[in-house]
């Protein structure tokens, strides 16, 4: 039975919109397609998903027939069943545009099958990544080719012993120290799976990527260095020169490295940061040094009082900027240093422990963030308490700046602190009674939306870190 539309019936309509969906498709094909007749385009393909598919099997034997093929597979495409032609051919006196996708359709699988068995058929050969420029005293296990002036293939070298320089095509140069386990993945990527290595890139390998079995660190141009430690199960990533991000894979963490000293430690749980700058004329176990502790002695404050026994827990130390100032933190801390002759130390330092915070959006704040250290000089706020109101705490105008340390947004734990003259002096000027400090954050927030990530630190009776702690260093 015969059925006739008439007017603007829905399959008259059906069939105009083909008909134009076949100039469209014609125009772009030749390139022809104006702005207009884009957004036409993309009109008719939100509306149908028929015509989506259908769009889409065009584009892609649209961009088969344009792939560039040898005379010799055009020719084994003479192969295809002339019944598959024939049918084809015949449908095109029916519908021309029917007709025509069966017949490229045909042509394209030809091709396909044809280009398929030419690769099958083609010897491997490993495309080479990089080149072993240097060989010193090396001892090698490995199936790769280990004389200086190989080129290398993606795999695994095994150096046992010496030293090797492996130069990546990219440019990025890895000075690999043995025991050590480095695994060639591309020109722009590579796994240290156990030992030391250094690595360089110049501005052609930008964007380097060095794995470890526990992160992995983006190189943006610079030098770093890297050690994976198996026993302690955790990697040490250490810049030299330039800038690295350093990625924990299970966290999402991030932490961006820049200038000489700085480092992080990457462990299964967390990215710790270092900063070896400060960490110079840290003592270590075999010299004579002399820790206090605060005892107890904490304490935070927040501008908006009628919430700070919300937001303030004795366990933290917490820190905070914002634009406005209404939802500000800062914490002090107060140390008894009577019992210690100050003259006689060469030095001292000051240690807090940053530990998680799940307090607002680390992407609220800027890259780097700047604390600061006050001395609180104000005689008529020596005798604070845990709990007191913003305007009873001591607070940055209280005190004296002693100096200011910088924390990655990213991280979530690591030791910081300041090592100056400035505070053995301010220690010593306050020797008779109980010497407070204050810790503020200097930077403020950035445009977003969403709260801002307030820092804590752990205080004395945090269950895991350690709180606040002078350490001092005698004079020899």
């Amino acid at each position: 039975m015969s059925r006739e539309i008439r007017g603007d019936g829905t399959v008259n309509k059906a069939i105009r919109k083909f008909q134009r969906l076949d100039e469209l498709i014609e125009a772009w094909r030749d390139g022809e397609l104006s702005e207009s007749k884009t957004e036409e385009l993309n009109q008719i393909l939100r509306e149908s998903e028929a015509v989506r598919a259908r769009f889409s099997a065009e584009s892609q034997l649209h961009g088969l027939l344009h792939c560039a093929v040898s005379e010799e597979t055009i020719q084994r495409v003479a192969d295809i069943p002339a019944t598959t032609l024939k049918d084809a051919t015949g449908s095109l006196r029916g519908d021309s545009r029917f007709g025509w996708l069966m017949l490229v359709s045909a042509v394209a699988a030809g091709l396909l099958v044809t280009l398929g068995i030419q690769w099958w058929n083609s010897p491997s050969v490993p495309a080479t990544i990089a080149t072993l420029a240097s060989s010193e005293n090396a001892a090698w296990e490995s199936d790769l080719p280990t004389t200086q002036g190989s080129e290398l293939s993606a795999g695994l070298l095994s150096l046992r012993a010496g030293v090797a320089t492996i130069r990546f095509h990219s440019g990025a140069e890895v000075v690999v120290e043995a025991p050590a386990q480095v695994e060639l993945i591309s020109a722009m990527r590579a796994r240290l799976l156990s030992g030391a290595a250094v690595i360089e890139v110049p501005d052609s390998a930008i964007g380097f990527v060095v794995e470890t079995p526990d992160g992995y660190a983006i190189d943006y141009g610079t030098r770093f260095a890297v050690r994976v430690d198996g026993t302690q199960k955790q990697s040490n990533f250490e810049i030299i020169e330039g800038v690295i991000s350093v990625h924990h894979p299970g966290t999402g963490d991030e932490v961006r490295l820049t200038g000489h000293g700085k480092a992080v430690t990457v462990s299964e749980r967390s990215i710790d940061v270092v900063d070896f700058e400060q960490q110079e004329n840290t003592p270590d176990l075999s010299q004579d040094v002399i820790r206090i502790g605060s005892k107890g002695r904490t304490g935070s404050a927040m501008r908006r009082d009628h919430k700070r026994h919300k937001f303030i827990q004795p366990e933290f130390l917490s820190v905070k900027r914002t634009a406005g100032g209404k939802w500000d933190h800062h914490s002090f801390f107060a140390f008894d240093v009577s019992a210690i002759d100050l003259d006689q130390m060469r030095s001292v330092r000051l240690r807090l422990n940053l530990v998680p915070s799940t307090r607002g959006l680390a992407s609220r704040l800027p890259k780097i963030n700047r604390f600061g250290i006050y001395g609180l000089t104000d005689r008529k706020k020596e005798d604070w308490l845990f709990g007191q109101s913003w305007d009873d705490s001591p607070g940055p105008d209280d005190g004296v700046r002693l100096g200011h340390f910088e924390v990655p947004r990213s991280a979530r734990r690591g030791t910081f602190g300041i090592q100056n003259d400035a505070l053995l002096d301010f220690l010593r000027a306050n020797h008779d009674r109980p010497a407070t400090l204050i810790l503020v954050r200097e930077t403020t927030q950035i445009e977003g939306v969403g709260p801002g990530l307030t820092h804590l630190f752990a205080s004395d009776l945090h269950p895991e870190a350690v709180g606040p702690m002078l350490e001092f260093v005698p004079i020899e």
